[in-house]
């Protein structure tokens, strides 16, 4: 990012931590949905007690771009592990947030690790950091279903939005 006078200021990470700071969080990640929704989960989670001991990372606060949720380093001990070295993240500039992702206290390249993201337009900027850190990317695409009553209650914006209606799915 470039400052005020114009030199180029190194991109940071912000640890964001209580209960407030993580509620807003929680808050602003819903008016993302549907585009936000595997980290909104998780940082729901977080704010029911964070059973699984994450925490949550942002560019800048509160007008954050980019959000990564990542296990505590302690928890990450086995470099092997890609399933405890698990990240989600969402960022509402898929194009810009390759700086903040490259950072290491960010995502520890070095170990196996599995990236969530409900975004497909985050591919570029973790195969180029992939890339850039020696690794191989292996993407696979999940596809949430949902009940119309339940998308209606998490996103009542989504079925004007896509033009859906209610249909019985095919067994």
């Amino acid at each position: 990012s470039i400052s005020r006078f114009g030199a180029k200021v190194p991109a940071k990470m912000i640890h964001l931590q209580g209960p407030q700071m993580l509620k807003m969080l929680e808050k602003s990640l819903r008016n993302s949905l549907p585009e936000a929704l595997k980290v909104y989960g998780t940082v729901f989670h977080m704010n029911q007690g964070n059973p699984f001991n994450l925490k949550a990372l942002v560019d800048k606060w509160p007008d954050f771009e980019t959000v990564v949720i990542r296990p505590q380093e302690q928890e990450m001990t086995d470099d092997l592990d890609h399933y405890t070295n698990t990240y989600q993240i969402y960022s509402k500039n898929p194009k810009k947030c390759q700086e903040f992702l490259g950072l290491p206290e960010v995502i520890n390249w070095k170990q196996h690790l599995q990236i969530q993201s409900s975004q497909s337009s985050l591919h570029t900027a973790i195969e180029n950091l992939a890339a850039i850190n020696s690794g191989k990317v292996k993407q696979t695409q999940n596809i949430l279903y949902a009940t119309v009553k339940t998308a209606k209650e998490l996103i009542p914006s989504i079925l004007e939005l896509v033009g859906l209606g209610y249909s019985r799915p095919h067994a």
